[in-house]
């Protein structure tokens, strides 16, 4: 049994007059309640944080909103990529020095066909980034395309790849598969 220092040092307190363990009680569990807030006001709050923010007029401008919208010119850059490259591979890294495990699987199954295939690394540009996603509407990177088709991210070109499906797309490339 702990010692009754050792107790108080722990934040119980003894009922006056009981005796025994169970005259301990936590003052812990007592504040447990304390400061709580009412439904009515976890419901203000909750509206709070749904609401639009504010334009404040006195707010600097590093701290409102910006909402990115990719320019024509990227989405332009992104078309000619892909119909100057037969394969092209949208990507974090570059494919010597991939800097994403996902970018690194596409490349090292397009390095398994021994196709040639072009890139873009992703990360130096963040309006390439997110205009290869709105270019595409798939929301992830790597994205490959074949002869100006969108085939997908890395789950989908490794499923085509183990189903025999990516050989027989890169044919048109690399007839001798």
């Amino acid at each position: 049994m702990m010692k009754r220092a050792a107790m108080g040092a722990m934040g119980f307190t003894r009922a006056a007059g009981a005796r025994g363990a169970g005259a301990w009680s936590s003052r812990f569990s007592q504040l447990s309640t304390a400061g709580r807030d009412t439904d009515a006001q976890d419901d203000a709050k909750a509206a709070a944080l749904k609401a639009p923010a504010r334009d404040d007029a006195e707010s600097h401008d590093d701290f409102k909103p910006v909402v990115k919208t990719p320019s024509g010119s990227v989405h332009d850059t992104i078309e000619k990529d892909i119909k100057e490259n037969p394969v092209m591979v949208y990507m974090k890294g570059i494919p010597d020095a991939p800097q994403c495990g996902f970018s690194a699987m596409v490349v090292r199954i397009l390095k398994h066909y021994e196709v040639p295939f072009s890139s873009r690394n992703v990360l130096e540009d963040p309006e390439l980034r997110e205009g290869v996603k709105s270019f595409s509407k798939w929301p992830t990177v790597p994205q490959l395309y074949i002869r100006g088709e969108f085939v997908g991210g890395c789950d989908i070109v490794t499923d085509m790849h183990r189903n025999g499906q990516l050989e027989e797309k890169l044919k048109d490339v690399k007839p001798d598969l």
